[in-house]
């Protein structure tokens, strides 16, 4: 038997968050990483 376990990297719903000056998007290396 086989067990599959998805893993995915998110930023921190907790953490001070800042956007991108060139695109307005979520600026992912400034933001903490957690495992969702």
């Amino acid at each position: 038997m086989n067990i599959v376990v998805l893993v995915k990297q998110v930023p921190d719903t907790y953490s001070e968050r800042k956007l991108s000056a060139a695109d307005h998007t979520l600026d992912r290396e400034s933001a903490d990483a957690v495992l969702d």
